[in-house]
């Protein structure tokens, strides 16, 4: 962990691990262009339907708006939570200033975790939580009573005033009762904060997903890939997992990531704090034990958009992780994880996929494909989590990932916007990079 201390000044102004270790001679900040190539080759399998591009423009896949967001999505997309669960994901308010300067996990009835950097050298009386998904309008707001810090790790707990469950329909997510190990490596673990997006400094709740790649000392480490991850105001914002158990578990609170805030991200871990979390917090629920009701989940249930987890109701909420070779499709009880050979659509999901600009997806066991290029000049792309690949208008004006220079101004696509750099502000010329990067400031 760095020796870095983000103080109240700093951490009301860039509350995310990522500002603290710029200091820090072992971190790289990463100046790249820091955007990907989402046209990777994507098998499309075989199902039901035509199966043929010719005449699929009459097929759509729904997208959202102009405003969706590159870091996030506003629904988780990998695990499952309940509406009252999401809310127990808030924001940190310090005095009266409005919105939230870092994140956190409502973990019992009135105990919320966050990052120690986040509440250091600040009395407990002075904060206040957030609950909703507009931290600037919140839903309810409970002051701060009591804090703990832990004297080891880069983690602390909050008590509150009164439980938030008398006042809004808020279920408070239970801290991981098990061991993570280096088995786990390569799962997908959802992120969630307050912070900062690629539009503005922050404007609300949002939820990313990213592989769990290792350990980095006390950290558990997520990996945005160059694509997305968390930014400044996440901190203290919880990593989330789908346990084989079925429900969802806090495997971590922020502490610091890459400043690109695509890269890759440091959670302090709580299977390292069991025993501190159960002291302050209660006794952490048993594996499995969590449950919500089913809300407007019915018996036939509904499948993650990338097909790896089935959510069902069974009396209570279900849900079931799919094996690697498994994936999210229709049995005779409904939604529920089928063998991928068992599949309609030959394990392509809803989430979808690019081959070049042809893209397949499934739609409600029916395998679709539509050539976004022959459809009125629009372009196959990754959209965000939550809606995954689709065709969409090209804004890029026919420039590619590759880019062009247009006197010392960078332009290149990325995730069908034109994205474009002044080279001349950094006093460098526009010119070819290599094949990997294309045209860029150098």
């Amino acid at each position: 962990m760095s020796d870095c201390l983000c103080g109240v000044v700093v951490f009301a102004l860039l509350a995310f691990g990522g500002a603290c270790p710029v200091d820090d001679p072992d971190v790289e900040v990463d100046t790249s262009r820091d955007d990907f190539d989402t046209g990777d080759d994507f098998d499309t399998g075989e199902g039901e339907g035509d199966g043929s591009v010719n005449g699929s423009c009459a097929i759509d896949k729904a997208t959202p708006g102009a405003n969706a967001v590159y870091f996030g999505t506003r629904e988780p997309s990998h695990v499952v939570l309940s509406a009252s669960q999401k809310r127990a994901v808030v924001g940190l308010q310090e005095g009266n200033a409005a919105g939230a300067v870092c994140s956190g996990t409502l973990i019992a009835d009135d105990v919320v975790l966050t990052a120690n950097h986040c509440v250091e050298g600040t009395d407990a009386t002075r904060l206040r939580i957030i609950f909703g998904v507009d931290d600037l309008n919140p839903e309810l707001l409970v002051d701060v009573v009591e804090k703990t810090e832990n004297p080891d790790h880069d983690i602390a707990m909050l008590r509150l005033a009164s439980v938030p469950a008398n006042s809004i329909d808020v279920t408070p997510i239970a801290v991981f009762a098990n061991r993570l190990d280096d088995d786990d490596a390569g799962e997908i673990f959802e992120q969630a904060g307050y912070g900062a997006t690629e539009e503005s400094d922050g404007n609300g709740r949002f939820f990313v997903a990213e592989i769990f790649d290792g350990f980095e000392d006390d950290f558990l480490r997520v990996n945005g890939e160059g694509r997305h991850g968390v930014c400044f105001g996440d901190s203290g914002g919880p990593s989330l997992r789908q346990t084989a158990e079925g429900d969802v578990r806090v495997m971590g609170a922020l502490s610091w990531g890459d400043e690109s805030c695509v890269g890759v991200d440091r959670y302090t871990r709580v299977d390292l704090v069991q025993d501190w979390v159960a002291a302050f917090a209660g006794p952490i629920p048993l594996p499995g034990s969590s449950t919500v009701g089913c809300g407007a989940t019915t018996s036939v249930g509904r499948c993650s958009p990338d097909g790896r987890v089935a959510e069902y109701c069974d009396g209570d909420l279900a849900t079931d992780a799919c094996d690697s070779d498994e994936v999210c499709g229709d049995n005779a009880n409904g939604k529920r994880c089928i063998e991928k050979s068992e599949d309609p659509c030959g394990g392509v999901t809803a989430f979808g996929g690019c081959a070049g600009e042809v893209l397949s997806w499934c739609d409600n066991g029916v395998a679709r494909v539509r050539d976004c290029g022959a459809c009125g000049g629009e372009v196959c792309t990754l959209v965000d989590n939550v809606v995954g690949y689709a065709c969409i208008e090209d804004a890029c004006e026919g420039v590619t990932f590759i880019g062009e220079c247009d006197g010392d101004v960078a332009r290149w696509c990325s995730d069908g916007q034109l994205k474009e750099r002044n080279c001349a502000d950094s006093r460098d010329t526009c010119g070819f990079v290599d094949d990997e990067t294309g045209f860029f400031c150098k």
